[in-house]
């Protein structure tokens, strides 16, 4: 019974995002309508089966934002507009996992666990490579990037440290979560601020670079600090792996990278929706030019039947935060927001960064989700009116949304964390992560000051 369910809301899912995308060109108000009505099964459906924080989150999005439509007598068609507001990050969602299989497949899985067998035997090698696979990974396959780089990092003996390990992994995720198109974050922030990712992604990667380095010379204070020393040696096996493959990888993520830049410029079509459909393009031709397309039909079953069944909590949280932004924008509780602010800041740019990301943080780590507080600030919060850019108080969403699920012990990635470790989310999030996300959030607030000083940005 429940193999068939989750084989109804796979349908669904995928139906949904299949959907959405040729309407991009047939722009039928039926189908539209349909697809809606589609999703609100899907919601429905998901609903039944998640649990824990995404439970506690998700019903407080729909909860709230019901009580608001409802209170303010809101019409249907916004009450359709509210539903369809992150459509196209579900749909999204549904597509991306598809670019994991060139690599689970490519046999580059093999030459990066080879690297670790023959290059890793410091504590320092260790961390750097760990966090670097993890946000070059993370690029391409978002929250599934926590097992895949575990798996990998095995072939060391040194991950048998399991708080470096989970510092390089959750340090290493934040640098991606800070600029690429294809996580949820940067998704829903670009759409929220209305900020062009074009303009917005070499501050963002310059961050995403900072924010790495700061992880890397904190972990080695740390473990120094605890009486490890961040370089001592490890003794591991010199064994010969396919230098080939990593190169081929490097390669085909810049190409993958490169092209949704390239085409969202030249199209003006949104960058989510061009991950959207290079996800569903690139991996036939990445696996048709090694020569394994066979592999994409076999493993297409996988992800049926394995990957869109785990995206209800992506489904929930996503549409919930679209629905809880219109419904704030419609109930004009948002000016609110912009008054206190306004009081607070002024027209300070600065004062304006420093309150947003202090904000976001101290209730990242009391357990608020960064997306209820960046789906709030960012849906009411219009730069003009505090004399910045889009790309600016983007930049702020983005670096709080980072350094905020660094510490969220309801963050995915801390729960994520927090089982490997076995260790409490509240460790693995503030405790262990704590002083690096003050640090690495200053050191790009300071950067980001001196950026808009300069009049670029």
């Amino acid at each position: 019974m429940k193999g068939l369910f989750n084989r109804i809301r796979s349908v669904l899912t995928l139906g949904i995002a299949i959907i959405f995308l040729v309407n991009l060109f047939i722009k039928s108000n039926l189908i539209n309508d349909c697809n809606l009505i589609l999703m609100l099964i899907v919601v429905g459906l998901s609903f039944i089966v998640v649990s824990g924080t995404t439970l506690i989150i998700g019903g407080l999005l729909f909860g709230l934002s019901i009580i608001l439509f409802l209170f303010y007598h809101a019409p249907l068609s916004v009450w359709q507009q509210a539903l369809q507001e992150n459509i196209y990050l579900v749909v999204m969602f549904t597509l991306v996992p598809l670019l994991g299989i060139p690599i689970r497949h490519g046999g580059y899985f093999e030459a990066l666990q080879g690297v670790f067998r023959r290059y890793v035997y410091s504590s320092s090698r260790f961390y750097l490579l760990v966090s670097f696979v993890s946000a070059f990974v993370g690029v391409l396959v978002n929250l599934a990037v926590v097992p895949l780089v575990l798996q990998i990092s095995e072939a060391s003996s040194i991950s048998s440290n399991k708080k470096l390990l989970s510092s390089a992994i959750l340090r290493g995720f934040a640098t991606c979560t800070i600029w690429a198109p294809t996580t949820a974050a940067i998704a829903l922030i670009v759409q929220l601020s209305g900020a062009s990712w074009i303009l917005f992604f070499p501050y963002a990667i310059l961050f995403g670079v900072m924010s790495g380095l700061v992880g890397y010379f904190m972990t080695m204070y740390e473990e120094k600090r605890a009486g490890k020393p961040f370089a001592s040696i490890v003794e591991e096996p010199d064994l010969e792996f396919d230098v080939g493959k990593i190169v081929e990888l490097s390669i085909f993520s810049i190409i993958l990278i490169s092209a949704i830049a390239v085409v969202s410029l030249l199209t003006g079509m949104h960058t989510v929706i061009v991950v959207s459909l290079a996800a569903l393009i690139y991996p036939v031709i990445w696996l048709g030019i090694i020569g394994r397309l066979r592999i994409l039909m076999r493993d297409f079953k996988c992800y049926f039947n394995e990957s869109l069944p785990k995206l209800q909590n992506e489904i929930i949280l996503f549409v919930g935060a679209g629905l809880f932004a219109t419904s704030i924008n419609y109930s004009h509780l948002g000016n609110y927001i912009s008054v206190i602010l306004s009081k607070f800041v002024g027209q300070n740019a600065l004062l304006l960064a420093i309150v947003i990301i202090i904000a976001i943080l101290m209730l990242s780590a009391l357990g608020i989700h960064p997306i209820i507080p960046v789906t709030i600030i960012g849906g009411t919060v219009k730069a003009a009116a505090y004399g910045v850019t889009p790309t600016y108080l983007a930049l702020i969403l983005a670096i709080s949304w980072a350094m905020g699920i660094s510490i969220s012990p309801s963050s995915a990635t801390v729960i994520a964390l927090s089982g490997l470790t076995g260790q409490s989310p509240i460790y693995v999030g503030p405790r262990w992560n704590g002083l690096y996300v003050l640090i690495a959030s200053g050191v790009m607030l300071t950067t980001l000051t001196i950026i808009r000083l300069m009049g670029w940005v």
